[in-house]
């Protein structure tokens, strides 16, 4: 790629993330392409387990508008195939807030708010005649989030204890939160999901 073509691509990508990012708890809000972002999103979990030394899957691919949930499809080590869907956790409060001027505000999140907020996102993730493609061996929801107070250190004391319910397609299912330097990584948690239909 030539100079100039290479400066009007930057250009671009540059005066479209300004138009489109919101400047609260964006690190994996990616404008240019939402296809793109949730493939970016399940490879930086990848990455961040990989670094654990627990990862399980590769050979991520998006599944493009209108072929979605899910959103992406891996392969397990093992071969089988991982379908992924991918959600945000934020508080839309605390962004209008930034977008009306407030840039001191961050969106407070008790123990309570967390787990109800998190149990929100799977149930809406957990629908079964929605699910296109497949069939999948394991199916996956990521949550991802970068609300400033939502950190490793908070969540994991609230979320290792934690036991969801069951759900009817969901498998795994992980938090993962932008990168921290103490970590040098996207640091990650996988939610305790009940394996029993009570």
């Amino acid at each position: 790629m030539d100079k100039d073509k290479e400066l009007e691509l930057f250009r671009f990508i540059r005066d479209a993330g300004k138009k489109a990012r919101r400047g609260y708890s964006d690190f994996f809000n990616w404008p240019i392409d939402r296809e793109f972002e949730e493939w970016g999103i399940v490879d930086t979990l990848k990455r961040s387990l990989e670094k654990s030394e627990a990862g399980f899957f590769d050979q991520i691919i998006t599944r493009g508008r209108g072929n979605d949930p899910p959103d992406c499809e891996a392969i397990l080590f093992n071969g089988q195939k991982l379908g992924v869907e991918v959600t945000e956790l934020v508080d839309p409060e605390a962004i209008m807030a930034y977008k009306n001027g407030d840039v001191d505000q961050w969106a407070e999140w008790s123990h309570e708010k967390l787990i109800n907020s998190i149990k929100k996102r799977l149930e809406a993730k957990d629908i079964s005649k929605n699910i296109k493609g497949g069939p999948y061996d394991i199916y996956m929801v990521i949550i991802h989030t970068d609300e400033p107070i939502l950190n490793f250190d908070y969540t994991f004391p609230i979320l290792s204890e934690y036991i969801f319910k069951y759900y009817s397609i969901i498998d795994r299912a992980f938090l993962l939160m932008s990168y921290d330097n103490k970590y040098n990584l996207c640091p990650y948690i996988e939610l305790n999901i009940s394996n029993y239909n009570y």
